[in-house]
């Protein structure tokens, strides 16, 4: 028996369930519903019977100032879930908004009304839908990076102005362009100058940008129709109206930065269904953004729109998410068999979808980059030491686009501190960094398969569409430590990543870095049948990926400072640019029995050490232009054992998703033409017993951790020369000459520049250099004689 739909007041069809006979109780319970406070009635009513399992809510706006709770009373069966649903055709909307009361309005200066409000803090405001914007410095620009940017946001003159700073917030993009950073304004020092509290969002702490930043949140900056500021000390709400009036309709403010909590206490919740509703208006969360996620690049708040713990079987299906202030969907800690499935997301301030565990559930956990243990210190036991990690659960067939509109370390799907997480058929674009990112190594057997990702990293820098780290427990800050350590103990690297993650047939694009970037250690990895569009593959030091039958469209493979007896393959691609090695001494198992689609850069290949089997020649693409790049070309397939995969099987499936969804540029290649990247410098051998060549590419500036494309490479030291008894080591890069690494010192931006200032250099005083090793800064004294 089912209850009418039918909208109305009172909650009087919650009533009615309430009120059925006894003889119906075994029956399965359909609950209808059309206010809120009906709504968390029939959840009361779900926890304590087991036989409701169907909550309906009728169309509207359901104002929720504390999420709804759905725990371990909250569990249905594999043959009878709970579902949470909204009516047929109808549209329900979960709102983190909530009406404010009724507004004294007075006129205060500059066209600015302030009213009385006390009691309440919050982070966003609307005037009827339209939302409004903090104040801040400079102005939005809708059309603009990150609504605007000013190098001038906290220069002393516009601080000088501000009165009482406190509370607001200084936003930038990372310095070396790894994500975004926060840093909450504490006050002002006796100088005038500010006082920060700890950077926030980010792992790797660093200085801001000293161009791309803004600040929002204080008073003085409020100079612009639209804007609002909340004075929580003194209690009062500033607000500059267009018209120059005071509004004459009611404003809505954020108040929960969750809307649904499925979370069990003790025991788990689960066998849950939330279908096909829409999640809107949540408070931003970038201020609690603490939790380093091991020694990934990440801080965390484990909070989204929609948030899972300590539950299994729970559904997240056909929803829209849509003006969050942070994540959508956080899967957290201990979870199993969830998915988030056909939804659209779309215009948030965070990330869409994060499977994250506890690191109490990983052995010898470290949660900095440069934090360390000694070989002795290492459990050696393989594996996870609890469950509290998300495992055996999917994100399938969701359109992401337009994310981290706040938080810059943002991903479409992210991992960290999970297993065997299925990534299948979504659609991710206009992101601020990557559409895939996996944290670390814990513990493997994902599959990441027929995506359509482009348009990502537009924000930030050194990263890809798909990005990993494997800063597992074997790895170690210090790149020689860390190779004695593998050496010796090979078994190490995959105590953590047990599983391969496996990538296959993706359309990947990234414009602004590589289409695949495994970073720091990532290991265990099959990477196979995929189109990358633009920026190739970059597999930094790690063990054990096998990259075979990719196309690599006007783009190519870049290795980056590997191990000895790393047993990395890369064999069977189609690759339209030369290899782009740094540092590599070792090609791993095989890097051979690839196609070149231009014969000078196979034997450029060749005369570096690798693809001595490899053949160039035209694929003949099928039809390029319009995205087909099957392969025609069937002896040349055939000779290298590539087989063709099909180009019509990227992205979401769903009809109404597909129907929304954009689409990658698709750049024609000329297989045939000249390559993009710039000549390479050739190296330059200096009086000191140097050899070296100016930082030109990004490969050479990700592999060596540099905030620019600027510095000189330390190719090799004669033995014995002054820079060998210095302490110079080949991998180095000299960034400029000074005493202090942190400050203070002049930059030497290429070869030319470092070989001039050892001329010019007393041979009595030598020269101080300041330069990069394992991505940290350091201070060298050279002597000239």
């Amino acid at each position: 028996m089912r209850l009418p739909s039918s909208p109305s007041r009172g909650g009087w069809l919650l009533a009615a369930a309430l009120a059925w006979a006894p003889c119906q109780a075994a029956d399965p319970v359909r609950l209808a519903v059309n206010s809120v406070a009906a709504l968390r009635q029939a959840l009361d009513r779900a926890a304590a019977d087991p036989q409701v399992r169907h909550i309906e809510l009728a169309a509207g706006r359901y104002a929720l100032d504390a999420p709804l709770l759905l725990d371990e009373r909250h569990v249905g069966s594999p043959g009878a879930p709970l579902v949470i649903a909204a009516a047929p055709g109808a549209r329900v909307v979960l709102s983190g908004a909530v009406a404010l009361p009724a507004l004294d309005w007075q006129p205060w200066r500059d066209g600015i009304w302030r009213a009385r409000l006390a009691g309440r803090h919050f982070q966003r405001l609307w005037l009827g839908d339209q939302e409004l914007t903090r104040a801040r410095y400079p102005n939005l620009d809708p059309q603009a990076r990150m609504g605007g940017t000013a190098a001038d946001a906290v220069a002393p003159g516009r601080v000088a102005r501000w009165q009482a700073p406190a509370g607001g917030v200084l936003h930038a993009i990372h310095g070396y362009d790894w994500g975004g950073v926060h840093l909450l304004i504490l006050g002002k020092n006796a100088d005038g100058s500010l006082q920060f509290g700890p950077q926030l969002a980010n792992n790797r702490v660093a200085p801001p940008s000293d161009k791309r930043r803004w600040v929002d949140n204080i008073l003085e900056e409020l100079d612009a129709p639209g804007e609002w500021y909340q004075d929580v000390r003194e209690g009062w709400l500033y607000f500059k109206p267009a018209s120059g009036r005071p509004p004459a309709r009611a404003f809505r403010a954020s108040a929960a930065e969750e809307l649904v909590r499925i979370v069990g206490s003790g025991r788990e919740a689960g066998h849950v269904r939330l279908q096909r509703l829409a999640f809107e208006d949540t408070e931003p969360t970038f201020l609690k953004a603490t939790e380093p996620l091991l020694r990934s690049d990440w801080k965390f708040h484990r909070a989204g729109a929609v948030t899972v713990e300590n539950a299994r079987d729970v559904a997240i299906e056909d929803g829209d998410f849509r003006a969050l202030g942070g994540h959508a969907v956080v899967v957290s800690g201990r979870a199993e068999r969830v998915s988030v499935a056909r939804n659209h997301i779309r215009d948030i301030g965070g990330t869409a979808i994060a499977f994250v565990g506890r690191d109490s559930a990983v052995r010898s956990p470290l949660h900095e980059y440069h934090e360390r243990l000694d070989l002795a210190a290492i459990d050696r036991l393989p594996g996870p030491r609890s469950d509290d990690y998300p495992k055996d659960s999917e994100a399938v067939d969701n359109l992401i686009h337009d994310i981290g509109h706040i938080d810059k370390q943002a991903a479409g799907i992210q991992i960290a501190m999970a297993a065997r997480i299925t990534v299948d058929h979504n659609t991710l674009y206009r992101l601020p960094r990557a559409a895939f990112n996996i944290g670390d190594g814990t513990w493997g057997g994902h599959v990441i398969s027929h995506n359509d990702a482009f348009d990502t990293v537009l924000e930030t820098g050194d990263h890809g569409t798909f990005n990993s780290w494997g800063r597992d427990r074997w790895w170690h800050p210090d790149r020689a430590e860390m190779q004695r350590r593998v050496a010796a103990h090979p078994d190490l690297v995959t105590l953590d990543a047990m599983g391969p993650i496996v990538i296959r047939r993706n359309r990947l694009r990234c414009d602004h870095g590589w289409d695949v970037d495994l970073d720091d250690g990532a290991s265990n990895y099959l990477i196979e049948q995929n189109l990358m569009l633009a920026g190739g593959l970059k597999l930094r030091e790690g063990f054990h990926r096998v990259v075979r039958n990719n196309i690599l469209v006007n783009g190519g493979f870049h290795p980056h400072v590997w191990f000895a007896n790393s047993g990395d393959v890369f064999e069977a691609n189609i690759v339209m640019r030369a290899h782009a090695p740094v540092e590599i001494s070792q090609w791993g198992r095989r890097v051979d029995g690839n196609a070149f689609t231009r014969e000078a850069d196979l034997r450029e290949a060749q005369a570096g050490g690798s693809d001595a089997q490899s053949l160039a020649g035209d694929p003949r693409f099928a039809n390029a232009a319009a995205g087909d790049f099957t392969v025609t070309n069937t002896a040349l397939a055939q000779a290298i054992g590539f087989q063709n995969f099909p180009m019509n099987d990227f992205g979401v499936r769903p009809t109404r998703l597909r129907a929304m969804a954009a689409q990658p540029r698709i750049t024609v290649p000329d297989a045939a033409g000249p390559a993009t990247e710039p000549a390479p410098e050739p190296p330059h051998t200096l009086p000191v017993g140097l050899t070296v060549k100016s930082v030109q590419t990004l490969g050479e500036q990700s592999a060596a951790g540099l905030a620019s494309r600027q510095g000189v490479r330390v190719l090799a030291v004669a033995a014995g020369c002054r820079a060998e008894a210095a302490g110079l080591r080949a991998g180095d890069v000299v960034l400029g000459r000074g005493r202090d690494p942190a400050a203070g010192w002049h930059p030497l931006n290429d070869a030319a520049a470092l070989a001039a200032a050892l001329q010019a250099a007393s041979a009595e005083a030598g020269i101080d250099l300041v330069l990069m090793r394992n991505q940290s800064r350091r201070h060298l004294r050279l002597g000239l004689r």
